[in-house]
């Protein structure tokens, strides 16, 4: 089962690309310990679209 939706990451990697808000910022709005998850997903979309 996967814990974050499809909706939810693609939702963090437009605001990522589309404001240009850094890893840091997006993750304590969204509740992340860290940045990690979310510079994989960035990584993700950008090498698979």
């Amino acid at each position: 089962m996967t814990k974050y939706t499809f909706e939810f990451k693609l939702k963090i990697v437009k605001e990522y690309l589309d404001k240009r808000t850094g890893y840091h910022s997006l993750s304590k709005k969204y509740g992340f310990k860290d940045t990690q998850q979310i510079r994989r997903w960035i990584f993700a979309y950008e090498i698979a679209g």
